[in-house]
Parts: structure tokens; sequence; C-alpha cells
């Protein structure tokens, strides 16, 4: 009997998750970026929903992940952001995975990127979870489920399978292979190379500078590494569908965090919280309960997804969840979702030893946005605290209006300590509110 054929009779769609680091949703196609550079993940998604506004909690990777997978906050797992080490998811707290396990799931994870290795806790409910040294390329990610698959010719049919995919080629470096690393500029003459930028800390530190045509260079680069991902993207997708195991299956892509090219003075991730590095793609399709080609314009957070993925299953979302479903948004059904304060957060490092040091800020950060308007809370360094009105695109923050509008920057300041539960020190309102 086909497999799709006794996964129907068992009543439970297999889930496909797919993160893809550092990937920014104005930087693919279907996002309306003037690049193809996602062709066959915009035709796959055709028969979904895309989110057009979607947040990571954090702007880097393991903060990110976590809450992403736990449906809580950084701050409220208990994890250590940039401190080195971040520690360890802890115990107590309930992945995505753990509770699909307990549904009757066969979970099997393969990812890239040192912090999603089983020694950070991100495995916890896993049947198989293994990892690459954390640079390889989509091919070498998706062998490794092929060979998996080949292995297990049974998977899906007794139980429905959770396959977790984490990729890494938009990451720095940005070094497609060819064609890709001259597909969008084919001219550049310059002396940046990807080895010369590698993971950006010359240039954050000032040692390389880079003129605008380098930039452009970079951003081909790194548009390059986007379409090489889709080209796998697709032929995972046809892997799956010959294996009857994509049939009546729900399917989410997102990232864990977007990527800065200089705005703001800002190069790479994990250094702020600005819109750039905090926007992710959210795309969810399963055929016959999602509604094909929805766009939601309403704001959502990663963390929603835990409960999302939950609810579109008809299993039981966890009480004391920092997240909603995102089902009202997704289907025909009453109840849809009103708008809400989307946050985020990161730490900053002092520890001159981490390998964070050159890239993190020197104080912790936590945001609050609402409508168009979004608050950044410096901790211990109030000159440091902004209020912005965002807009549309890139740049998306502009000038600091917080002079202008001091009690909303109150308001702001207020929630971002009750949201997070920050110390009493930073109950305080700065001067800089007080008329």
């Amino acid at each position: 009997m086909a497999r799709r054929q006794v996964q129907a009779q068992a009543g439970r769609p297999n889930v496909i998750f797919i993160v893809v680091d550092a990937l920014r949703p104005d930087h693919l196609s279907g996002y309306g970026y003037e690049r193809p550079t996602s062709p066959n993940l915009d035709a796959f998604m055709a028969s979904g929903a895309r989110f057009a506004e979607a947040t990571s909690t954090s702007s880097w990777t393991y903060p990110s992940n976590a809450a992403m997978l736990t449906g809580l906050m950084p701050s409220h797992i208990g994890v250590k952001d940039w401190a080195s080490p971040p520690g360890v998811v802890p115990a107590e707290r309930t992945l995505l995975a753990e509770l699909l396990h307990d549904a009757g799931y066969q979970n099997v994870g393969f990812v890239t990127n040192y912090f999603l290795w089983p020694k950070f806790g991100l495995n916890q409910g896993f049947d198989h979870y293994d990892r690459l040294n954390g640079s390889e390329r989509a091919e070498d990610l998706n062998q490794m489920a092929f060979d998996w698959l080949t292995e297990h010719p049974d998977a899906g049919e007794s139980q429905p399978l959770f396959l977790y995919m984490y990729y890494y080629d938009s990451h720095s470096w940005y070094d497609p292979p060819a064609p890709y690393d001259t597909l969008y500029d084919s001219t550049y003459t310059g002396s940046l190379t990807p080895e010369l930028y590698g993971h950006g800390r010359s240039v954050i530190a000032g040692e390389l500078v880079l003129e605008p045509r380098d930039v452009e260079y970079l951003l081909a680069l790194y548009d390059g590494e986007i379409t090489y991902w889709d080209i796998h993207f697709q032929q995972l997708m046809d892997r799956l569908a010959a294996e009857g195991l994509l049939e009546n299956a729900l399917v989410v892509v997102t990232s864990d965090h977007g990527e800065m090219f200089g705005e703001h003075g800002k190069w790479l991730h994990g250094n702020s919280l600005y819109e750039e590095v905090l926007r992710v793609p959210l795309l969810i399709r399963y055929p016959g309960v999602v509604a094909a080609g929805r766009v939601s314009d309403t704001p959502v957070m990663t963390t929603d997804l835990m409960p999302t993925v939950l609810d579109l299953l008809n299993l039981p979302v966890p009480d004391g969840l920092d997240s909603l479903s995102l089902k009202p948004l997704l289907t025909e059904e009453p109840g849809a979702i009103a708008e809400r304060p989307i946050y985020a957060e990161m730490n900053g490092e002092v520890n001159p030893t981490s390998i964070s040091y050159g890239v993190a800020p020197r104080y912790h950060l936590r945001s609050i946005k609402e409508g168009n308007r979004k608050y950044i809370l410096a901790f211990g360094v109030p000159e440091e605290n902004v209020l912005y009105q965002v807009e549309p695109n890139s740049l998306y923050e502009g000038e600091n209006i917080i002079a202008d509008y001091p009690a909303q920057a109150e308001d702001f300041h207020y929630r971002l300590y009750s949201w997070f539960q920050l110390p009493t020190q930073f109950r305080l309102i700065p001067v800089m509110f007080q008329e």
C-alpha cells in the first residue's frame, strides 16, 4: 500500500519544517524582489500562504531557534543568549518535536550551524538528529536526508513523519558555487572576495571599507546563495513527492533572522534589533486546509509557529506560551487574530574572549513594535533608547523621533518592562521622556 494511503487513513499529515539561516524576505522574488532568486519556492508556495510581516524574536541563531521551537521568548526560556557558551535549553522546556513525538510522530532532523548541534538541547524529542559541521551546502544536507530515506523505506507508513531541515547557505560566507557566483553580477572587477569578507569581522572592525560597488557585489553573492538553495529546495520537494511523503503534508518555510548589508552602519546579524535583521520569510502550505494564495498582512512572530503547527494538526496547544496559533489567519475559520505588539530581544557581550565580542553590542536590547511605531530599549544606556516610525521597505527605521513623542516612548518602555519582566532599574523612565 502506498505511504500516502496509509497516512491518509491514519488521519495525520507529515510535517516538513524548513529553516534557512540568515534569509531576508526582501531578497526573495516571491516577496517582490526584483531578482528571480527563488522561483521554485515561489511556485511551490503558490498553493499555500505567505506572511508579509513575520518577525524573529532575536537577531541571531541560537535564541531565535529556541524561541521558534518552544513558543517562548528567549529570556523566558532561560537560555543565556550571547554568553559563552550560551547554555542548553532547559529540559523542563517543551519543544515542538517532543509534543509531536508524544502524538505519534517519527521525528527526524538534519541541521547545519554549530548552534543547532545536540549539545545545545534543540534535539529534544527527535528520534534521529544528525548534523553537518556547520558550513556545508544545501546539497550536502539534502544528501543526508536522502540517505536516511533510502535506509528507511517504511518512513511515513506506520506513523506520520516530522522532518526538520536547517540550511546554512544564505549565512556568511557568501560564496555560492558556479554558476551562482556570477549569476547576478558578472562584471565586478574589484578586490572583494568571499574569502576577504568572510564573516564580516574586518568590515565591522573598520579594517575593511567597502565601496558602493563592493556592496553591490556582496549582495549579488548573497542572492546567488539564495538561488542555489532554491534549486536544492526543489530537489528536496521532488524526493519527498517521489517517496509519497508530500501528499497532504504540512510544509513550513522560514528563517531564524535576517542580515545587514550596511544599513544603519551594521553588517551581518546578532548586533541590533533593526527590521533588516528581524524580518524573516514565513510560508505555510497545507493543501485542503490552508487557502492557496493567501497573503496575511497581520504582523506575526516566529514564536507563533510552535502553536500553529499543533493547532493545524488538531493537537492541544500548551498553556503559558508567549505566542498564538496563526490558524485563524490561514483558514476560512472565524476568529482572525487582532494585531498585537511584536517583541524582540538580544543580549550584549562584554567578555573580550567571546567569539561574539566583535559583533554584539556591549549592552542588552529589547524592542516592541506596534502599528508603524517601534521602540528599542538599550539596557543602562538611556541615550541609546530610540523610537522609530517603521517604513514599508528597507531602510525600515529612519529618524529617531523619541524627542517628539515622549509619551509613546514612555508607554512602550513600561510595556517592555512588563513583557520581559525586566529588573527594577529598567522600570525607571529615562530623563529624556520627562517633559
